[in-house]
C-alpha cells in the first residue's frame, strides 16, 4: 500500500468538510499511522490528532482501535476482494473467471503489502487475546460468507452442481488467499498471476466430475 511521504498533515477546517466525511478522514489518518506504528503502537489519540477531529466524533464513527481498524481492513483488502467475488457471481456462465479473478488478487496483494503486514500482526495479537480474536474472526466470517454466495451463484450460473458446503470452500478459498498474500509479503517471486487460478481450476474441474460432467 502506498503512503504517500509528503502527505499533508493538515486537515480542511470543518465547515469547509461536506458532511460525513469525518469517517473518511478518520480512516484516512489511520492509515497512516497504522502504517507508521503498527497496530499495537497505534493510538487513537493520534488518529484523532492526524485527523484533525474531535473525541466525540470518533466514538460517533468507531467503538474503538479494532473496529477503526478493520474499517481500514475493509477499505483496503475486504471491498476490492468483493469486487472480485462479484465479477466472479454475476459472470455468465461460459465465461471463465478464474485467471481473471487471479490477477486481481495478485494485483491487491502486490499494492496492500503494508495492509496485509498489518493484518498479520494483528492475526498474532488475536492469538492471544480472546476479545481481539472474536474481531478477527467477525471479520473472516463476513469475507467468507460473501464469497460462499458468490460461489452458489456462480455454481447457478454454470449450471454445475455445488457438490460440497460452500461455506467450507470458501473458507477454503479465503485461507489459501491469505496464505499466499503472506507468501508473497516475504517472497514475492514465489506467488504470480496463475497461483490461484489454477487451484480454482482444480477444483472446478474436480467438481465437474462429481456431477458426472467431462470437457470445459
Amino acid at each position: 500500500m502506498a503512503v504517500k511521504a509528503n502527505r499533508q498533515r493538515g486537515r480542511p477546517h470543518r465547515a469547509d468538510r461536506e458532511a460525513g466525511s469525518s469517517r473518511n478522514e478518520l480512516v484516512d489518518a489511520a492509515v497512516e499511522v497504522f502504517v507508521e506504528r503498527g497496530y499495537a503502537a497505534a493510538t487513537v489519540e493520534e488518529v484523532i490528532r492526524r485527523a484533525g477531529l474531535s473525541k466525540g466524533t470518533f466514538y460517533f464513527n468507531f467503538a474503538g482501535k479494532e473496529d477503526l481498524f478493520f474499517a481500514v481492513v475493509d477499505e483496503h483488502l475486504s471491498r476490492p476482494s468483493r469486487d472480485l467475488m462479484a465479477l466472479t457471481a454475476n459472470a455468465p456462465g461460459d465465461t471463465p473467471t478464474a485467471s481473471t479473478v487471479s490477477a486481481g488478487l495478485f494485483d491487491l496483494l502486490r499494492r496492500e503489502r503494508s495492509m496485509l503486514l498489518l493484518l498479520q500482526e494483528y492475526w498474532a495479537l488475536a492469538a492471544r487475546d480472546a476479545r481481539l480474536a472474536a474481531q478477527y474472526r467477525a471479520w473472516q466470517e463476513s469475507v467468507r460468507d460473501v464469497l460462499a454466495e458468490a460461489l452458489r451463484e456462480r455454481h447457478r450460473n454454470t449450471g454445475v452442481r455445488l457438490s460440497v458446503d460452500a461455506e467450507r470452500l470458501a473458507q477454503a478459498f479465503v485461507a489459501l488467499a491469505l496464505g499466499l498474500a503472506l507468501q508473497s509479503v516475504v517472497d514475492p517471486d514465489a506467488v504470480d498471476e496463475a497461483s490461484f487460478s489454477e487451484v480454482l481450476d482444480l477444483v472446478y474441474d474436480g467438481l465437474r466430475l462429481r456431477a458426472g460432467l467431462s470437457g470445459p
